[in-house]
Formats: structure tokens, sequence, C-alpha cells
């Protein structure tokens, strides 16, 4: 296949608009896809959440299903809150879940998870990168978060990049030929991060040119993504 011409992909580039299309991504068990990157972390999820522990630890890359998998443990009753507000709920469910580590205040919000914990409230602590530099180098957080299960998610596969682009095109409400899906998962770099891009780029371009997501134009997202 010829390859796109460089202002073709210059192109591509140029037309995205801002802001992108807001969507809603689904969260549903179903949806989440147990693959190589993601398969321990499952597992050590569900043995947490068979347990009586009280802090499980989910990390991953951006964009690699952390909250999805934490709302599959959710399902039942759990409330998402902000680390950085640092501040217990008056309402307290059974499980609570911050869900965009570090901590503004690294001590306040060890002494928070602490008092939820002493009440009975199971406490899940989901986030990017190491988890031990979400405590902002205070030592008594970092040694709560390390000692914790951890349920850790890795770069995917070829094959759960496919996923995860066609769940995105799926959660945008677009319907994509499985040829652009094929076409687009061995060509782009193996990270969440570049799955995401192409979807969210082929979407806005296809809405700007007002035509639809073909594989010619995944040619011309997947180099300038690469």
């Amino acid at each position: 296949m010829t390859g796109p011409s460089k202002d073709a992909a210059t192109t591509a580039k140029a037309q995205l608009p801002l802001p992108l299309p807001g969507f809603t991504p689904s969260y549903a068990r179903e949806s989440f896809i147990v693959s190589t990157s993601n398969e321990a972390a499952w597992r050590a999820a569900q043995t947490w959440h068979s347990s009586r522990e009280a802090l499980l630890v989910i990390c991953g890359p951006e964009g690699s299903g952390k909250t999805h998998l934490a709302s599959i443990l959710a399902i039942d009753g759990g409330t998402f809150l902000s680390a950085a507000t640092a501040k217990a709920p008056e309402n307290r469910s059974a499980l609570i879940l911050f869900d965009d580590l570090p901590a503004g205040e690294p001590k306040a919000f060890l002494g928070v998870i602490d008092e939820l914990m002493e009440g009975g409230t199971r406490v899940v602590l989901i986030g990017s990168g190491p988890p031990a530099i979400w405590a902002g180098g205070f030592e008594d957080l970092r040694t709560r978060i390390e000692s914790a299960p951890r349920a850790a998610i890795f770069e995917p596969d070829e094959a759960l990049i496919e996923t995860v682009i066609a769940k995105g095109f799926r959660d945008r409400q677009l319907e994509v030929d499985r040829s652009v899906v094929s076409f687009a998962a061995p060509r782009l770099p193996r990270t969440f991060a570049a799955a995401h891009a192409f979807v969210a780029r082929a979407d806005a371009l296809a809405l700007n040119a007002k035509r639809g997501i073909t594989v010619h134009l995944a040619q011309q997202l997947v180099d300038s993504i690469s």
C-alpha cells in the first residue's frame, strides 16, 4: 500500500477541531476485556473484592481502564471522590474510591483514608505512574500505599489495542468498519494513549471533513500519531 504524502498527514493534524466531541465511555462489566496486560490486575481486584482487606491500589498508564476496573468493584455500591479535596464525606458508603492520585496534601490525605478505614469503609486508590510517587515524599503515606494489595495494568498487546479502538468508536456511537481497526492496531505505538488518540482524532477529523472514517483516513492518522 502506498503511504500517505507528507501534506496529507499535515492536513490531518491541521483539521482537528477543538474541543473534541464529548462522549461517555461505557464502564459495563461486559465491556472490560481481560487481556495479557490487565489479567493480573483483574485477578488482584477480584481477590481483593472477596477479601477483608481495607485498601487497594489500582495503577497503570493513562487510559488503561483503571476507572473501568474500579467501577466494576463499585457495581454494588461505592462513591468516587477526588484525592485533591482530602476530606472524608459526611455520608459514607461501604466503599470509597479516589480516582485522581496523587493527592494535593499527602499528610491530610493519609488522615482521611485512615479515618475512613477505621470507620469500616474500604478504600481504593487509583492513579497513573508508580504508586510510590503518589505520596509526594511523605513517608507514612508511601508506606501505606506500598503495603496495600495492588492491581497493576500494563501497556496493551496488539489484540487489546484493537479492542480499545473498537470500544472507543462504540463509546462515541460511531459505526466504523472492522478493516479500519485491523489496519490501525498493528501500526500504532503499543500504548493506550496512542489508541485513544487515534480514535479521538479520527472522530474529530471525520466530523470536520463531514465524511466517514475509512482506512485511507486511518492511514493518514496512524502516521501523524506514530
